[in-house]
C-alpha cells in the first residue's frame, strides 16, 4: 500500500484497502480552504477537512497532506500517518 494517495478532480482513487474520491474542494478567498473526501473501505465515509486534519481509514491514520491548484483544476494529496 502506498503511503501516499493522489486524487485528481473528477477522478476517484482505488487502493488496496479504500476508494477515494473529493467531492469537492472550496477555495473561496477569505475562508480557510476545506476538501470534502469520501471514500468506501467497505462502508462509506465522508469528511470536511483542512489541510494538516487527520482521520481513519480501517485501522490506519491518515492526514489530508495537500492540495495542489486548490482555485483550479486542483490534485488533493492524502498520506498515511507512519
Amino acid at each position: 500500500m502506498a503511503s501516499e494517495v493522489s486524487i485528481r478532480r473528477g477522478a476517484p482513487t482505488r487502493t488496496s484497502i479504500a476508494l477515494f474520491d473529493v467531492i469537492d474542494v472550496d477555495a473561496r478567498p477569505g475562508l480557510p480552504l476545506t476538501v470534502r473526501l469520501g471514500f468506501d473501505d467497505g462502508e462509506e465515509h465522508r469528511y470536511t477537512l483542512e489541510p494538516g486534519d487527520t482521520f481513519s481509514v480501517r485501522d490506519e491514520t491518515w492526514v489530508l497532506d495537500r492540495v495542489e491548484d486548490p482555485a483550479g483544476n486542483w490534485r488533493v494529496f492524502i498520506r498515511r500517518v507512519e
